[in-house]
């Protein structure tokens, strides 16, 4: 099983962190916890996958990140 490559985001990916901390649409502690989580390096299901932080979910495929959604949007794929 996959776990997730930080290091490795696509550029477009990591602006899409970015804007959303801009925005305030992810809060600085979601951010730690999603690092935190990164760093106890999950194992993860090949397939869509969904993982919800109080302030936003974050949905990928295998290794890489997808989408960082609001939190008021839905979540799709294997919730973890």
């Amino acid at each position: 099983m996959p776990w997730i490559e930080w290091t490795a985001l696509p550029a477009n990916v990591w602006e899409h962190v970015l804007d959303r901390v801009r925005t305030r649409a992810i809060r600085a502690q979601d951010l730690a916890a999603l690092l935190a989580w990164i760093n106890t390096k999950p194992e993860l299901p090949e397939g869509t996958r969904c993982k919800d932080f109080e302030t936003f979910k974050l949905v990928g495929q295998g290794a890489i990140p997808k989408t960082f959604l609001e939190k008021d949007q839905l979540c799709f794929g294997e919730r973890i």
